[in-house]
């Protein structure tokens, strides 16, 4: 080659092999980076998936309960007799006694649902499931039923791709997630939810055959019409026995259960044939029938022979109320221990033979069902057809065990009807006070026996008017109102408790605050019926952390007789509060004890202050508002009485030494009971007839026993202390002197807690016993005395009624002299306008000046303090809500 200047002379082949040899070398480095990659995202890649894996493992072990406990309760032997139970106790508090049953409440079987057994071998037995029927579900529901170890993972793994792209077209669940989800009544759509139905499924199959987990989904799948199983739903609608049932009876069965309502038989039949010919086409497909059986069943019509009461109850008799609650609080245990839904469970308590122990005392129940049975029994409103209702329980207080109840008056007609005593809730009234204010507030310490609140209105309805730029009142009379319909002023706690007095537990109330009342009620004593907050249809909002509910005791909905009789435990137990219980425990067929209903106590108030309690409490009885009570003259009794707002309902709870009660008397459909005298309340009749009976049997037990007749006793750390009425405080002359005589009162008190200080309520004040009158500097000296009037500080905006409005004093400032008529106080004067402070009934005032001498001045020989406008000074009070009239 010809070399030309400036230009290099080029070896071609060797340019080739160079760049081949580079070519290469960057193939091989780039595939070496590639490599470096791909392994450090699958390193990446191992290390998240164990992460992730790990994390998984984690979550389900912690958060995913995949236990099946009950499995094999669940699958035990059915259609067998339950039998209700009672301990003829020689020592209730030890559990001493023998167990009993009580032969005429014996279970049968519920309404509406029938046991039926899975043959396995294909040949129809009586009552036994036929083989065209496990087919037809087979086919329709999950035709791998027989392969798969309980999980479809084909299918699982479709619907899941489906699921976390957003597309939501059905589930995967097999007849045994099914019967899982069956089982528990969980159905909720989480991913933890299903997790958990996907391990508890792969542990069922793990544990039961296919057979068993078959008999399980068929005896409790829904298949409407109130029919759960197979047995039920060939009863209602074809009036024939499972093993009776044709294959197309079978294939309409299995067409149901998709969609219950929708493929109803009786009110859907033209769906329910549509579903019932894709079930047997399905059939065909898996070769379960031949073409021509397919042909020949798609054009019949279905013959029902429906029948609405289905398979009927085979119960002998009328449940007692008692065994229906049994039954309820049994439903409850079961499902809350073997996490499985109220339908599995109660069938368990119809078919599974248990022995259900009950807490009930037999001889009590008898004589409370049967005064509960005579409506001569309960005061008539008058001839009308409906007449008010009434429940009661009686519990044992150092127990919690819920000796008797009765849910209704007249004869029980039926078994599992609405029960008064345990499933209604009602307004209790002013018998909430002791558990929503008082307790509380003695445990706080912010009240004693003697501590003094001054009963007067709270609010007056204060309203601002745009219009006119004022206030308006739209309580004229003040709220909340008392029954009967009077402020007394300064007035105890315990006078308080034993009259029922509203105004007093609204601003102990205030004191101890709202948050601190609701928590007591439903942490302490397990009062589950409040409501926090809850929205209505309408948009509103209803709450029980108010002032109304939990002073007044009118709740949004209420509470039961069973709870707030519960609740009274802590005064008649030394303040431990013990859950009531109506089932102690169940036996399986073989009397294995399957669940124990353990007592559960807790010390909710002191010793002390459930004795001082104990004191108020047995002034309603001996002297207050439930004076009315006979059974008081057998053995001690302390409880309280309450009224609801526009006198719907009355309620009585109480107890003595040995029982507790409660009793609840109104209407249905609640409206008044205005007609029923305040003096002689239905409930406080009702609860002293059947305390009475209860207690005259005891009383008998306990004098055969030569043992003295219990008493309320005063703990140890409770003494005895002499006060003033009108502070609290120790006496004074002063309080010697008071126009109403001495002021004194002796009171209970938690040792440390008693008066130590002189009464600062009182003040010694010149009058004339002649004229009647406080005394000016123009009465004579011969006719002044000294009386001990009372300093209060009162600023109402409208004049009401005070009983002790007439005994108040105020220090007259500087320039102003004493003035006004009979009818006012002697410091009238010194009121700023629009203001009152209260005046007692009559038209003599007691504190009016002296009329017949010189007007000038007051002769106060015992000045306030050097600032003597003090007296005015007062607090804002926040207005509260109109909830009604006056109620006690």
């Amino acid at each position: 080659m010809n070399k030309k200047k400036g230009r290099p002379t080029v070896n071609w082949g060797h340019e080739v092999a160079n760049s081949a040899s580079l070519g290469g070398r960057i193939f091989f480095r780039v595939l070496g980076y590639l490599f470096n990659i791909l392994l450090t995202l699958l390193l990446i890649g191992i290390i998240s998936g164990t992460i992730i894996g790990g994390a998984f493992v984690l979550y389900v072990t912690n958060y995913v309960d995949s236990s099946i406990d009950g499995i094999e309760l669940i699958t035990a032997k059915k259609n067998m007799t339950t039998k209700i139970c009672y301990v003829d106790y020689t020592d209730r508090a030890n559990g001493v006694g023998e167990i009993k049953e009580i032969t005429d409440q014996r279970l049968y079987g519920s309404e509406n649902r029938v046991w039926v057994s899975y043959n396995g071998d294909g040949v129809d037995e009586e009552g036994e499931i036929p083989q065209a029927l496990v087919d037809a579900f087979v086919c329709v529901e999950d035709h791998r039923f027989w392969q798969h170890n309980g999980v479809d993972w084909i299918t699982t793994t479709k619907k899941a791709f489906n699921y976390f792209t957003g597309q939501m077209d059905g589930g995967a669940s097999t007849i045994t997630q099914q019967t899982i989800k069956n089982l528990t009544g969980d159905n909720d759509v989480t991913i933890q939810r299903k997790a958990q139905e996907i391990l508890r499924a792969l542990n069922l199959e793990k544990s039961l055959g296919k057979e068993q987990i078959l008999e399980l989904y068929l005896n409790n799948i829904y298949l409407s019409r109130g029919c759960y199983g197979v047995g039920a739903a060939a009863h209602t609608y074809f009036g024939k026995d499972v093993s009776e049932l044709t294959l197309l009876e079978c294939a309409t069965l299995a067409g149901i259960t998709q969609n219950p309502s929708k493929y109803d038989p009786v009110s859907r039949p033209e769906n329910c044939k549509e579903r019932r010919n894709t079930v047997l086409l399905t059939m065909y497909y898996y070769e379960k029938i031949t073409k021509d059986e397919y042909y020949e069943l798609i054009s019949q019509d279905l013959v029902l022979n429906y029948n609405k009461s289905g398979s009927g109850s085979t119960s002998n008799g009328i449940n007692t109320w008692y065994t229906d609650a049994a039954i309820e609080e049994a439903i409850e245990l079961i499902m809350d221990h073997y996490d499985v839904s109220y339908l599995v469970a109660e069938s368990l308590v119809y078919t599974s033979g248990f022995q259900i122990v009950t807490a009930q005392d037999y001889e009590i129940q008898q004589a409370l069902e049967e005064y509960y049975a005579n409506d001569d029994n309960f005061p008539s409103v008058d001839e009308s057809f409906i007449q008010p209702q009434s429940s009661c329980v009686i519990i044992d207080p150092d127990t919690g065990d819920v000796l008797a109840l009765a849910g209704a008056r007249g004869e029980k007609l039926g078994n599992r009807i609405l029960n008064y005593a345990t499933q209604t809730k009602r307004p209790p009234g002013s018998s909430i006070k002791p558990i929503s204010v008082y307790a509380p507030a003695l445990e706080a310490g912010l009240i004693t026996y003697g501590t003094i609140v001054d009963d007067v209105p709270v609010n007056f309805g204060e309203q601002f008017n745009a219009d006119t730029g004022e206030l308006e009142y739209t309580r004229t009379g003040g709220y909340p109102s008392n029954a009967p319909n009077v402020y007394n002023g300064l007035t105890t706690i315990h006078s308080a408790v034993r009259r029922s007095v509203n105004t007093v537990a609204w601003r102990v109330l205030e004191e101890l605050t709202l948050e601190i009342s609701y928590s007591f009620l439903r942490d302490r004593l397990g009062i589950t019926s409040l409501v926090y907050a809850d929205e209505l249809a309408s948009g509103a909002v209803v709450s029980d952390l108010g002032y109304a509910p939990l002073a007044l005791g009118q709740l949004s909905y209420g509470i039961t007789v069973k709870e707030i009789t519960a609740a009274y435990s802590i005064f008649a137990n030394n303040g431990i509060y013990n859950k009531e219980r109506i089932v102690l425990k169940i036996l399986d067929n073989e009397g294995n004890v399957i669940i124990n209903n353990d007592m559960e106590s807790d010390i909710v108030i002191s010793e002390q202050n459930a004795c001082i309690m104990t004191k108020m409490l047995k002034e309603v009885v001996d002297s207050g508002t439930a004076s009315r009570l006979t059974v008081k003259n057998k053995v001690n009794i302390a409880g309280k009485t309450g009224t609801t707002q526009s006198d719907n309902d009355r309620w009585f709870v109480g107890y003595s030494p040995y029982y507790i009660c409660g009793v609840w008397f109104g209407y249905s459909m609640p409206k008044s009971l205005g007609s029923f005298s305040s003096s002689k309340s239905p409930a406080l009749v009702v609860w002293d007839d059947v305390m009475n009976i209860v207690h005259d049997k005891k009383i008998a037990e306990e004098n055969a026993a030569g043992r003295p007749i219990e008493k309320f006793e005063t703990a140890p750390g409770v003494i005895t202390a002499t006060y003033c009425m009108d502070s609290g405080k120790l006496m004074t002359d002063a309080c010697k002197s008071d126009p109403r005589g001495s002021r004194a009162e002796i009171g209970y008190f938690v040792q440390g807690t008693e008066p130590t200080e002189s009464c600062d309520v009182h003040v010694l004040v010149n009058y004339d016993s002649v004229t009647k009158g406080i005394a000016n500097d123009g009465c004579p000296a011969e006719n002044i005395k000294q009386v001990g009037l009372i300093k209060v500080n009162r600023n109402f905006p409208i004049q009401i009624t005070v009983t002790d409005a007439q005994y108040v004093y105020m220090p007259l400032p500087l320039g102003v002299i004493a003035g006004g008529t009979t009818e006012d106080p002697y410091f009238v004067n010194a009121l700023p306008e629009g203001t009152y402070t209260g005046k007692s009934s009559g038209t003599v005032q007691y504190n009016h000046v002296c009329q017949e001498h010189s007007p000038n001045d007051i002769v106060d020989d015992n000045p306030l303090d050097d600032d003597p406008f003090d007296i005015w000074d007062t607090e804002d009070t926040e207005s509260s809500e109109d909830t009604g009239n006056s109620f006690d």
